[in-house]
């Protein structure tokens, strides 16, 4: 009989933004985060998902609209995120495939929508994709949104979420919408 590994984890709310902390638990389906640069959005997200993985019961897609900026945003967030928190021992780090994987088998994965194709057929180890975090999401098209919301799909104990961050937008932009 495999034994679970049960972590008490205690992280300070002082490493957190106040204004993102009652976030922290939010499973609203849709989530937008909209904030100029250092405003803390990504920083928070990344924070947020971290605990998530550590939680269990999640599994993320990250991505934003071309693959090559994920490396020096989102991903390096995250990765700051683990070391932050001294969670290192936690997590897996595959920087070539940049994947992310916590000791419980749930998953971070990132892709690019440069090729709409890869996604597809992503897909974590254990379990489904619970939670896309679509950085960025001003770059991307209505129909790449679409597509990516069909990749929540599965029966899971988690509300699925797509959680949206970006710079403000114009009002014509069909996120306003």
């Amino acid at each position: 009989m495999k034994r679970k590994r049960k972590i008490n984890l205690k992280v300070s709310s002082k490493i957190f933004n106040k204004v993102y902390i009652p976030y922290l638990k939010d499973n609203t389906p849709t989530q937008i985060f909209y904030g100029g640069s250092s405003s803390g959005k990504s920083v928070f997200l990344a924070q947020r998902t971290v605990l998530d993985l550590m939680a269990g019961g999640r599994n993320y897609l990250v991505v934003r609209n071309v693959a090559k900026t994920l490396r020096g945003s989102a991903y390096n967030e995250i990765v700051k995120a683990i070391t932050d928190m001294n969670l290192n021992k936690y997590f897996t780090i595959t920087k070539s495939e940049m994947t992310i994987t916590c000791f419980n088998g749930y998953q971070i994965l990132f892709c690019g929508l440069d090729d709409p194709e890869k996604i597809k057929s992503i897909t974590p180890a254990k379990g489904i994709i619970t939670d896309i975090w679509i950085e960025e999401a001003t770059e991307i098209e209505y129909n790449a949104y679409k597509q990516l919301t069909k990749r929540l799909r599965g029966r899971s104990r988690v509300v699925k979420r797509v959680t949206m961050s970006f710079n403000p937008i114009l009002k014509d932009h069909w996120i306003y919408d």
